[in-house]
């Protein structure tokens, strides 16, 4: 038989209860959204070291809001550095790659070489073109410290690329970049401002600045120079409580899919592999919150700051409504 409508409700708040592992409060606009955008399409001229480079067509970047996007694992690849995906906490990290990635970095780069082209004209006409995506998907990890996205800035993820405006991502990569709206020509250099970038061994930590030659605008540049800062002690907590905001609304999407399902089950058996499901959810999230929490006491250890009671608050936050959820489920 149809699983009733109580059935249904309880699921569902309980999915949503489970979800909601932070502690503080965050406002509406920081949780992920999903929304239709329109934008312009250009296949960029990304001119490093004097050479041209065409992103792959279904990774190109795009005009939004007056702001140019640049496809984030692209760009940094021809600045030749690594980036990685963490799944469990919805974060980009980008690095100074090993002798072997650099390596790889550079074959990578050959691919999209486009010799004998003309910067002086665009390689195409602007495209206008809504594109459906997931707004603020992500968080930045950058030379291994992890950076806040300013309330000006929006970040998409579209088709599994992460597009960040070209001024946000220059501050990031700690690299000068100019930029033409003349003839969408963004250039760049693999040596940093310290000279100490071409081999990859560079400190990244001199900031970086947005020049538009075809309008004579500067943005601000980053700042910071000399060692690298740690972290405060603030951030890595604020960053623990991103990861797991980034969680709950990757969670919460697996969650609604169960609930349809939930709702358009007819058997028992049906009913049973969904409730089966959703238990199996709790425990794969009961990990993935250890493993974050965790990690933020190491990294408290790592930088010298007293571990607290941060962890802890997290997670008996988390507890308390993990026992909410099951009581829903069972009753």
């Amino acid at each position: 038989m149809k699983a009733n409508k109580l059935g249904i409700r309880a699921i569902l708040l309980a999915i949503a209860c489970v979800l909601m592992v932070s502690i503080g409060t965050t406002p509406v606009n920081a949780v992920t959204k999903q929304k239709n955008v329109v934008v312009y399409k250009a296949n960029f001229h990304f001119v490093v070291n004097g050479q041209v480079y065409h992103a792959p067509k279904d990774t190109q970047g795009f005009l939004y809001n007056n702001r140019t996007y640049v496809p984030i694992r692209f760009a940094s690849y021809l600045l030749e550095k690594s980036v990685e995906w963490n799944q469990m906490t919805s974060t980009v990290s980008v690095k100074q790659p090993s002798e072997s990635q650099l390596k790889q970095l550079q074959n990578y780069k050959k691919q999209y070489l486009v010799p004998n082209v003309d910067v002086k004209k665009p390689a195409s006409s602007l495209k206008k073109e809504t594109i459906y995506t997931l707004v603020d998907a992500a968080g930045y990890n950058f030379f291994g410290k992890e950076q806040s996205i300013p309330k000006d800035v929006t970040t998409f993820l579209h088709k599994g690329t992460l597009y960040v405006p070209l001024r946000y991502f220059a501050e990031l990569i700690q690299h000068d970049i100019s930029y033409s709206s003349a003839t969408h020509t963004i250039t760049m250099n693999t040596r940093s401002q310290n000279g100490d970038g071409d081999n990859g061994t560079g400190n990244g930590n001199t900031g970086g600045t947005v020049t538009d030659p075809g309008t004579g605008d500067i943005e601000n540049p980053g700042s910071g120079a000399g060692e690298v800062v740690p972290p405060t002690r603030e951030e890595l907590v604020s960053a623990v409580d991103s990861q797991l905001r980034r969680m709950e609304q990757r969670v919460t999407t697996i969650g609604y899919t169960m609930y349809e399902k939930y709702s358009n089950a007819t058997t028992p058996e049906e009913i049973q592999s969904i409730k089966d499901e959703f238990y199996a959810l709790i425990a794969k999230t009961d990990g993935e919150v250890q493993a974050i929490l965790s990690q933020l006491d190491k990294d408290l250890t790592t930088y010298n700051y007293e571990v607290g009671s941060d962890s802890a608050d997290f997670r008996a936050a988390y507890e308390a409504k993990k026992e909410v959820a099951l009581a829903l489920v069972f009753s």
